[in-house]
């Protein structure tokens, strides 16, 4: 495929939009769990406005061959877990935490996966890049326990890890298996839907189920359209489209920038403004994070 051909074009386009979405999924998600809703409200948001979105496809397609127990592991690593984890984390921690520790351990953890779940032997070039990534979610760890509520920050930090842990199993798990898009976009808002809503329900705070703390409507449109339409199926199209046009390498790329993006969204949204540790731990995980992609050619 040629830089100059249509849909070169498009998976270019498509790439770049990618990592602004994401910058501003970390912003959006972090002003919804410290405004007036509860984790467990913004991710009841996601699964269950990204499951009615994709139920015509559901209802036509089913899970389009793809087994229950594949479409339950790929629900884990992209739906209400890894949402459970990464909004509860950002609820505790800043941005720039977000964007790090969750971001800058996905090739850490997917090497982990790569290295027992699809054989894959790591290279010098990614054992450089690891622990490049490790030294600055040290620098970021560091930052935290000079602030004055230590253990707090703390497990929110923890959380955002766990959070990158969970989608790195979904990134090994789309490799190892090659689902197609529309059994990725069914499968993971509606089997974390059919488990997560009846939990929510039942037994987890909530201010959207109880009028007197009910969040405003704008606030609930927001989370509701970026985390059910945004984040759950557009991101989806977006990264396959991209992925078959111009490669895995090249949209890794594009998605190293993610964290910067979502800092300075921050500063500007949230008046949130790094520290020089933080700015230097960023710095330094996305370059590892460039350091960390794999350079194989792709065929088409």
């Amino acid at each position: 495929m040629t830089a100059r051909s249509p849909n070169y074009m498009i998976g270019i386009f498509c790439g770049l939009a990618v990592p602004f979405i994401w910058g501003a999924w970390i912003v959006t998600s972090r002003f919804g769990v410290t405004q007036s809703m509860t984790a467990y409200d913004v991710t009841a948001l996601r699964v269950g406005i990204g499951s009615l979105i994709v139920l015509p496809i559901m209802f036509k397609y089913g899970f389009s061959g793809l087994s229950l127990y594949r479409g339950f592991i790929i629900s884990i690593g992209a739906g209400a877990p890894f949402a459970l984890a990464s909004f509860t984390g950002m609820a505790i921690a800043p941005v720039a935490h977000a964007g790090i520790f969750t971001n800058g351990s996905l090739p850490i953890f997917t090497a982990i996966f790569g290295l027992f779940l699809l054989k894959e032997k790591l290279s010098h070039k990614r054992i450089f890049a690891i622990a490049a990534l490790v030294i600055g979610c040290i620098l970021i760890a560091s930052e935290s326990i000079a602030q004055a509520n230590i253990a707090s920050i703390w497990f929110g930090d923890l959380l955002l890890l766990l959070a990158g842990a969970i989608f790195a199993l979904y990134l090994t798990t789309l490799r190892k298996w090659q689902p197609e898009i529309k059994q990725t976009i069914v499968v993971v808002p509606v089997i974390s839907a059919a488990i997560y809503l009846p939990i929510w329900v039942v037994f987890l705070p909530s201010d959207l189920l109880f009028e007197n703390n009910f969040p405003p409507w704008p606030e609930i449109a927001l989370q509701a359209i970026f985390q059910g339409a945004i984040a759950s199926v557009l991101v989806v199209i977006l990264l396959t489209k991209a992925t078959k046009s111009v490669g895995p390498t090249t949209i890794a790329v594009f998605l190293s920038a993610s964290p910067a993006l979502a800092v300075i969204f921050a500063m500007f949204i949230l008046n949130e403004i790094p520290t020089k540790l933080e700015w230097i731990g960023l710095i330094i995980t996305t370059l590892g994070m460039l350091l960390a992609i794999d350079r194989k050619p792709i065929s088409y």
